[in-house]
């Protein structure tokens, strides 16, 4: 080969010109395939490179739907407010290591540099006392002026510091995500791509809603450390913000006494001033974090701008949970690129507003009469049947007004309240409440036994399916079987032995509320058709009303669920006629069913919300054919029990005082006396309700549900439902305070 070159360059010089070329050849060669590969092959990876470190990120806020009701009261908004916040490496201390090196740099300049790391950190191991003294006496000004404890900042801190991890881990993914796809030869390290974020080097609330005397001090303490730039305070700021406001959750009410019941009434007004007005239903914010089951699913990324963060708020019951998607939002983006500072911006998306079929007044209003310092929901001597154990104790219940048009709820009342303040100062106090459990949003959570208010709805069934015919009547012996005259017997019969009802039609059954008439139909009907008409009309079942708190209540097994289930008895039909064994309500499933009555047999789901409408409900349209001269009869008794001397919702016990003395309005209803389950303290806190546990609570629940009419209407208007937990009486207890609640509607210019 040697020789070969030398005869075919004889010259030495040519041949190490020749060297030369193609050496110079390769290398040009080797240069071209890198260039080719940097720029082809591997190009979008160092794009991406080079873009993530020109590119600064930055998260935009948005803002919270507003709650309104139905008369556009805003009930809950996002209002602009004031921060105090403070530079992320400060809350994180990285500030105090770094102000430390900066001085210990300065102090040994001329021999910094030979140092090792070890030296370098015991030098500034000696400045960090300055600064650390300077941040201790920042955060005790910050838990002073915030009325905060040490340990509440230490939690806000650790948010903001999740928060930022979060997010940070979310756009390092994301960068290692895209390289790795344009490359297959090794796995992308994190270090290749943590890259700091803009999110790193920002300010983050450690106190908000500061008002105008701490806003002050604040930027006081900021303006003494202008000149001063090793001072803490130059990485502090009041800064604007936002935050979630309830504008009608206290509400002045007058209440005139003059029409309260004999004992209770006084010449005058009384001024009330009623607090978390409507919280159950309309809820509250908490901070979200990983121990929130809602909504986990949903965490933010650079792909879902609305997904959620520590730190951020969501709705922690009631509206603002159930339509916590509609309400949220999403958060915008701008993305600026430091070469040639073009940014790209994605805007911030306001979340929806929600109009609810609520009168915020109306609520306050009934919430008010309601309040045991009035005295109707307070244990008095005329209660009859109370135990002794209650005389002028608060007692809990429910009330709820439906209009029987639409189907919307215009006010619910839960009692006793929730206590926002209470609970964010002591929650355990709430929760921890077996007794009066002020956490339970009762029209829609809490099932109750119902008793005889299901009276007319049974029958309105036996007259459709032919049960009954239109005059026939039904003789009451005092018990269903004479053979064992101490079982099923009527209430009249228990409590007034020897006396019965006689032969009693339809209306004149629902008036008196006979017992022995209903055992009849239900033994009638059986257990498969009254439970199918008891679903029918809602009970059972979720209504769809908006609340996410909801519960369908209870109701015995069909027989083509049988495979699964125990399927009702014939005699559990018997006991259900009369709103007993294994059937419980909602306030607001009675106060529908009464609504489908006043409508000629067509079921409205009720709701809470008019905006956005809520699909479920549509589910629940529908016609029952309920036999029109059936359904006249029907709505005749209930018309009696209100305005006949015979009446179960006639007059209070005994006396002769009128349970309703509003005038210039229609009224029909029923009252129901509804025994019970006990209610039990755990005493051995094993977590488990058993007969042998402390009982607290164990009278019947008072029932009245009641609709009532215009002078110039064709159909009753408004359905309303009380109940009065443990307490007696339906018509001594809670026939009084449904009086009240149409003194209420007339007040707010509904009567």
């Amino acid at each position: 080969m040697r020789n070969l070159l030398r005869r075919i360059v004889p010259s030495m010089f040519r041949r190490r010109l020749l060297l030369v070329g193609m050496l110079g050849a390769c290398a040009s060669t080797a240069l071209v395939g890198q260039m080719i590969r940097l720029t082809v092959v591997d190009g979008d990876m160092w794009q991406q490179r080079a873009e993530a470190v020109l590119a600064s990120r930055r998260v935009i806020p948005t803002a919270r739907g507003s709650i309104s009701d139905r008369f556009g009261r805003v009930l809950a908004e996002d209002r602009p407010t004031y921060n105090l916040t403070v530079w992320y490496p400060v809350i994180t201390g990285r500030w105090v290591h770094d102000r430390a090196e900066e001085a210990a740099r300065r102090a040994n300049r001329h021999v910094w540099p030979e140092l090792d790391y070890s030296a370098r950190e015991r030098l500034v191991g000696q400045h960090q006392p300055v600064f650390e003294a300077q941040l201790d006496q920042l955060w005790r000004v910050v838990c002073d002026l915030g009325g905060i404890g040490t340990e509440e900042l230490d939690a806000r801190k650790a948010t903001v510091i999740e928060r930022v991890r979060v997010m940070s881990s979310v756009v390092w993914v994301g960068r290692m995500r895209r390289r790795q796809s344009s490359r297959t030869e090794a796995t992308v390290r994190l270090a290749d791509v943590a890259q700091p974020l803009s999110e790193q080097l920002a300010r983050y609330a450690i106190l908000d809603a500061l008002d105008s005397k701490v806003i002050i001090e604040i930027r006081r303490l900021i303006a003494n450390a202008e000149g001063d730039p090793n001072s803490v305070w130059r990485h502090v700021a009041v800064e604007p913000s936002k935050q979630r406001v309830y504008p009608y959750e206290t509400i002045s009410v007058s209440l005139d006494e003059s029409e309260l019941p004999a004992g209770l009434a006084r010449n005058g007004t009384r001024e009330l001033t009623v607090e978390d007005v409507g919280r159950h239903f309309l809820g509250a914010m908490r901070v979200w974090n990983d121990n929130v089951a809602w909504p986990r699913t949903r965490p933010f990324s650079s792909d879902d701008l609305g997904g959620y963060l520590p730190g951020d708020r969501i709705g922690y019951w009631g509206i603002e949970r159930s339509l916590e998607t509609h309400l949220r939002g999403s958060r915008g983006q701008a993305i600026k690129m430091l070469d040639h500072g073009t940014e790209q911006r994605i805007e911030p998306r306001r979340g929806a507003d929600v109009i609810l079929a609520i009168d915020i007044h109306l609520q306050a209003r009934i919430q008010a009469l309601m309040d045991p310092a009035v005295g109707l929901t307070r244990g008095q001597t005329w209660h009859s049947r109370l135990p002794s154990e209650l005389l002028g104790q608060p007692l809990n219940g429910t009330a709820v007004v439906l209009e029987v048009n639409s189907g919307e709820v215009l006010a619910a009342v839960s009692m006793p309240p929730i206590s926002v303040r209470q609970l964010q100062d002591q929650p355990q106090a709430i929760w921890n409440d077996a007794i009066h459990q002020p956490f339970l949003n009762r029209p829609v959570a809490r099932p109750y036994q119902p008793g005889s208010i299901l009276k007319p709805l049974v029958l309105a069934a036996a007259f459709t399916d032919g049960k009954l015919g239109l005059s026939e009547t039904i003789e009451c012996t005092g018990a269903l079987d004479p053979q064992t005259p101490e079982k099923l017997r009527c209430w009249l019969y228990k409590l007034y032995y020897p006396s019965v009802h006689d032969h009693l039609d339809g209306p004149e059954a629902i008036a008196r509320s006979c017992n022995i008439f209903f055992y009849t139909l239900g033994r009638r009907l059986g257990p498969q058709r009254l439970t199918q008409w008891y679903r029918a009309f809602g009970f059972g079942q979720r209504s769809g009303c908006g609340l996410v708190e909801e519960v369908g209540g209870d109701l015995p097994t069909l027989r083509s669920e049988a495979d699964r289930n125990r399927p009702v008895k014939q005699f559990e039909a018997i006991l259900m006629a009369v709103g007993q064994g294994p059937v419980r309500t909602t306030a607001l499933q009675i106060a529908s069913a009464y609504a489908a009555l006043a409508r000629g047999g067509y079921v409205l789901p009720p709701t809470f919300v008019k905006e956005p409408t809520e699909p479920e409900r549509s589910h629940g349209y529908k016609d029952l054919n309920l036999d029109p001269r059936g359904l006249a009869l029907v709505m005749d008794g209930l018309e009696q029990a209100v305005n006949s001397p015979h009446g179960t919702a006639n007059h209070l016990g005994d006396s002769d005082e009128p349970i309703f003395t509003i005038e210039g309005v229609h009224i029909f209803g029923k009252t129901g006396t509804a025994e019970s389950v006990p209610l039990r303290i755990d005493s051995n806190g094993d977590g488990r309700i058993t007969s042998i546990d402390h009982r607290v609570r164990s009278a019947d629940h008072a029932w009245f549900v009641g609709l009532v009419q215009r002078p110039d209407s064709p159909r009753p208007d408004f359905a309303i439902a009380v109940v009065m937990e443990y307490t007696g009486s339906g018509g001594a207890i809670a026939g009084p305070v449904s009086n009240h609640v149409l003194y209420a509607l007339r007040a707010e210019g509904y009567l």
